[in-house]
């Protein structure tokens, strides 16, 4: 295998590959075509033989596939010695993690080891004119403002937000390279002892506005918590989910586990209505690939008009109410 690739660590998530590792997935894909690199997979873990497989279908060129029991739970030293020894032996250009709790853990470890140079939390990721750099941009100041950052080592790494890129294309007709190497560990090169694993409740909220396709969002111009019911009755009307913006949730107008935005939940439904929102950039970066954004704001300067597909410059009061009146009577 060529030095200088391109490469996605996996992760997974009940027996399959993350969702956050499939977005990753297809912005490294367009990457590797853009550079003329292969696109290479890493699967560390234990009787991964099917994710590795399915790394293929998302689109990865080839797979590096390590299996062995002692990494069948992740753990920092067991993971950072098994991926350093292959970057030491292929050398990557670019290794890409996601975001989540232990691609952060690996990836900084993993960094300070071997003085690699890091951007964490990536929101974008852009190659220059001349495609002889790349921009790692990151969201700084809660969000308020986006770092473009440069990396200097010769190898690149980086985490990946989830929600900052589309999921990647699944095509099971796609066959892979797998290339088999060895952990080379021993049971004392692991610190720590998996006692077991128990699953958290997902707040219900947060998991339809994760998937649903219709995202009723508000903001700070419906006043207070009083009108809040005018988000929650258009949202149940047209069979959505319910979304705020950063100052609507600090305020404690709504559970906090509903924001959307850089810092809260990404998502990208079919409809995206934004109530009374002005459209910083914390909020804008969570929801501006919404196939259609509707926007109602009384102010027509609003700065969600500039990425808004539809938008009506009114207040929402006069509004809301007769929209949610309609809708009803047409069921």
């Amino acid at each position: 295998m060529k030095k200088g690739n391109i490469w996605v660590v996996n992760e997974t998530s009940e027996g399959s590959l993350s969702l956050i590792t499939k977005e990753t997935m297809s912005k490294a894909r367009e990457l590797s075509e853009d550079l003329n690199k292969e696109l290479i997979a890493v699967e560390i873990g234990f009787n991964n033989d099917g994710i590795a497989r399915e790394s293929g279908y998302y689109g990865a060129d080839k797979v590096i596939q390590v299996n062995d029991e002692l990494l069948e739970n992740y753990n920092t030293l067991g993971y950072a010695k098994v991926l350093e020894a292959l970057m030491d032996k292929y050398d990557p250009a670019i290794v890409m993690l996601p975001a989540s709790h232990n691609g952060r853990d690996l990836a900084g470890r993993v960094s300070a080891n071997k003085g690699v140079g890091l951007v964490a939390d990536c929101s974008s990721v852009e190659l220059t004119e001349d495609k002889k750099d790349i921009k790692w941009i990151r969201p700084s100041f809660d969000g308020k403002l986006f770092c473009d950052v440069r990396i200097l080592s010769e190898v690149m790494m980086a985490t990946i937000g989830r929600g900052a890129f589309v999921e990647a294309t699944r095509d099971e007709s796609k066959n892979v390279e797998i290339i088999k190497e060895e952990a080379k560990l021993k049971s004392e090169d692991i610190a720590t002892k998996f006692i077991g694993f128990e699953k958290s409740d997902i707040n219900p909220l947060l998991d339809k506005l994760m998937n649903s396709k219709i995202v009723v969002s508000g903001g700070l111009g419906l006043g207070g918590p009083e009108n809040w019911h005018l988000v929650e009755e258009l949202a149940d009307a047209l069979g959505g989910a319910v979304g705020a913006t950063k100052a609507a949730t600090d305020l404690g107008w709504c559970d906090k586990d509903i924001q959307v935005g850089v810092t809260g939940v990404q998502v990208k439904p079919d409809l995206y209505i934004a109530l009374g929102i002005s459209g910083a950039i914390q909020h804008t970066k969570g929801m501006e690939n919404s196939a259609t954004i509707i926007a109602i704001n009384k102010d027509p300067d609003a700065a969600i008009f500039n990425i808004a597909s539809y938008g009506i410059v009114d207040d929402l009061f006069n509004i809301v109410p007769d929209l949610i009146k309609e809708i009803k009577n047409r069921k």
